[in-house]
């Protein structure tokens, strides 16, 4: 288990984007087949990139989120980061907020990844479990998700947090030609 002297989390601040994306370009492609949200990492860079860049940055302001999230342009992202001793980011979980339900509730879809090297050591646990308080606080009320079924690791993660399983999709994921098949999870916010 990592020592909470050696890992902080924290939401994303502007300044931690540019880290982020290198981070993500140092990945395995192993990982990147886990993981390939299309916004994250410098190699890819295209006009959607870009969008998803403005949003990313405007969400990591809490006044400007927090009136995002009232007039509801999406997409607004809640994002949180774990960094190391040397302040270098070694986990990220997003919500991204894709609609609103009845009563203003929200819709999230979730993403996490940790830095291979730091994966088994809790931080993984320590991101959800943030993440889960700030959706609460910003009334997220059901977060979905999709997982690779050889993704075993996060498999387990979800189900720790109380997300079941709706569905198979089979081929639903496209890594560089190739389909997997995906888990399609959910989880409810109280």
């Amino acid at each position: 288990m990592v020592s909470k002297e050696l890992t902080v989390i924290r939401e994303l601040q502007i300044s931690d984007i540019i880290p982020l994306h290198k981070m993500y370009d140092s990945f395995s492609g192993e990982s990147k087949r886990y993981f390939h949200p299309g916004f994250l990492g410098l190699k890819s860079i295209s006009f959607r990139w870009f969008l998803a860049q403005t949003s990313l940055a405007t969400s990591a302001f809490k006044p400007l989120r927090k009136l995002l999230l009232r007039v509801y342009t999406p997409p607004v992202f809640l994002s949180i980061v774990a960094t190391n001793e040397f302040n270098e980011i070694v986990g990220f979980i997003f919500t991204k907020v894709k609609g609103r339900g009845s009563k203003k509730n929200f819709l999230g879809e979730l993403g996490i990844f940790v830095r291979e090297d730091c994966q088994g050591r809790g931080v993984g646990s320590k991101l959800m479990e943030s993440l889960i308080k700030l959706a609460r606080r910003e009334n997220v009320k059901k977060i979905y998700l999709r997982v690779l079924t050889d993704n075993v690791k996060a498999i387990h993660l979800y189900k720790k947090y109380g997300f079941k399983t709706k569905g198979i999709i089979r081929g639903g994921d496209i890594w560089r030609g190739q389909r997997y098949d995906s888990i399609e999870m959910w989880v409810d916010i109280p």
